[in-house]
């Protein structure tokens, strides 16, 4: 069968890059979407010729699921429904072309083409999902959260949350797609090597470490992924995240759940957690959470991104209108090149264009201290300017 990939048209905001170049895990969703139409025996086709499976450049997949979409079409004009589950519920908000239907999220833009002309037929996909609950905090209005860990994904991309979502779930995907008895083999070798069934002793050793990578004996590494040459400084923590080649996590520094790209950065005494980073981008920031940096973005300490609504969900803009991304819990968007200055608040849910430079007003910036104020007494800025209180 004969897969052609429609272009969409789209750039994604706030970095203006195709589709097809987001990184997903530190690797395009281009070429994860050659991948998975290689790796569900199609031939992806550079015109649309009936019979022929045509699929968004937005689109990201894996090979099982193709194959059950192809399967359930069986030669006939069909659509694709990612049944309900979990994944669907989380990753389907701020997606044009995809509408809830009786058996699940139909997807408009994922079709079968006979040639026939016939009304197309819903295939229904399972996600093939493994669900599960954790205590949720108290701040929000539920008991539990639901979480999901799907093996057969179908998502597409159109916006900068799309990223931060498909890089939250990739470790999940991989993991589910990688055989059982290899997953049993690789924790029995953990166990042995960590001398133990403490399951933080076994996390230690469930770690792929590249080449020349610089970990300092007082660091914390857990159930990662590491390229070549990566730095984990002291008392540094890495859990459950992919560093690209190069990238540097500085002392006290913490990255949890996150993908950083190639020689990115995360300074010293910064968290980082549930975000992505691409190349080169820098995280000076003392708390970062489920946030997107664009390639060498810069942002420094003293400045705070807003990650939580306690009233209603966060909203985002998307073909001039604003949609409800379903959840309460959202970072920022930096934009390729972007730098942010000290002192800066950005409210949840927004998006610094390309190569802005933001910085604190000046008016807020203690500049011009007086001399002969007097000595012991409180001093208050206002303005720009030193002076006594009251």
């Amino acid at each position: 069968m004969k897969v052609f990939v429609e272009p969409s048209g789209r750039r994604i905001a706030p970095f203006d890059d195709p589709p097809a170049e987001a990184l997903i895990g530190n690797r395009t969703v281009g070429d994860r979407l050659d991948e998975a139409i290689r790796g569900a025996g199609l031939t992806r086709v550079d015109a649309l010729e009936p019979p022929c499976v045509v699929v968004p450049d937005t689109l990201w997949c894996t090979a099982g699921a193709l194959r059950k979409f192809v399967a359930g079409a069986a030669g006939r004009d069909a659509v694709l429904v990612l049944g309900h589950c979990r994944f669907a519920d989380a990753s389907t908000p701020v997606q044009p072309h995809v509408r809830k239907v009786e058996a699940g999220f139909l997807f408009e833009k994922i079709r079968l083409v006979s040639g026939a002309d016939a009304p197309p037929v819903e295939v229904v996909i399972d996600a093939d999902e493994d669900p599960f609950d954790m205590p949720a905090p108290p701040y929000l209005d539920a008991e539990t959260l639901a979480f999901g860990l799907p093996k057969d994904v179908v998502m597409t991309l159109h916006h900068w949350v799309h990223i931060l979502w498909a890089n939250l779930f990739i470790g999940a995907v991989d993991a589910r797609n990688t055989p059982k008895s290899t997953m049993i083999r690789r924790g029995l070798w953990a166990a042995v090597r960590a001398m133990s069934l403490n399951k933080w002793r076994v996390m230690g050793k469930f770690n792929v470490i590249g080449k020349g990578c610089d970990i300092h004996p007082t660091a914390v590494v857990e159930m990662s992924t590491l390229g070549d040459n990566v730095t984990v400084g002291p008392f540094a923590r890495v859990f459950a995240s992919t560093l690209g080649d190069g990238a540097q996590v500085w002392a006290g520094a913490h990255c949890e759940l996150s993908t950083v790209g190639p020689r990115a950065v995360i300074s010293e005494l910064s968290t980082l957690r549930f975000s992505v980073l691409y190349p080169e981008a820098v995280v000076g920031q003392y708390l970062m959470q489920m946030c997107v940096l664009g390639r060498k973005v810069l942002t420094t300490g003293g400045a705070f991104t807003m990650d939580l609504n306690f009233d209603q969900n966060i909203r985002v803009p998307l073909d001039g209108a604003l949609h409800d991304t379903g959840t309460r819990f959202l970072g920022a968007a930096f934009g390729h090149r972007a730098r942010i200055g000290t002192g800066f608040y950005l409210a949840s849910g927004r998006m610094i264009p390309n190569d802005y430079f933001v910085v604190r007003s000046a008016d807020e910036v203690l500049s011009k201290i007086p001399e002969g104020l007097a000595a012991r007494n409180p001093l208050v800025a206002r303005g720009r300017t030193l002076v006594p209180q009251g």
